[in-house]
């Protein structure tokens, strides 16, 4: 892009500062940006509950399969080990083509 003078860039620049100015009215508040440790220390407080709950129901459930393939009862289900793996060799045939091996 070719400047023809410097008067247009004056125009932009002091276009912009005065429409800022202009975009927020007096009579309406701004809030000012403020960060609270609280919030994030109570959401992690949420993150550490969530996951300490998700492994403990993952370890029940392997419990459960441990327990029905040492009692012979165990029936995996076929197909769903197949998507698995189809699913599993096509995230790695992706990210091969991605990384160019």
């Amino acid at each position: 892009m070719k400047v023809e003078s410097t008067s247009e860039i004056r125009s932009v620049g002091s276009t912009s500062a005065s429409g800022a100015q202009g975009a927020s009215s007096p009579s309406s508040p701004t809030q000012p940006d403020t960060v609270s440790t609280a919030q994030s220390a109570q959401l992690a407080q949420t993150v550490a509950a969530v996951q300490a709950e998700v492994g403990t129901s993952q370890n029940a459930r392997l419990a459960q399969i441990e327990d029905a393939v040492r009692q012979g009862t165990y029936r995996p289900n076929p197909a769903q080990i197949a998507d698995q793996i189809l699913q599993d060799a096509e995230i790695t045939a992706k990210l091969q083509a991605m990384l160019g091996k």
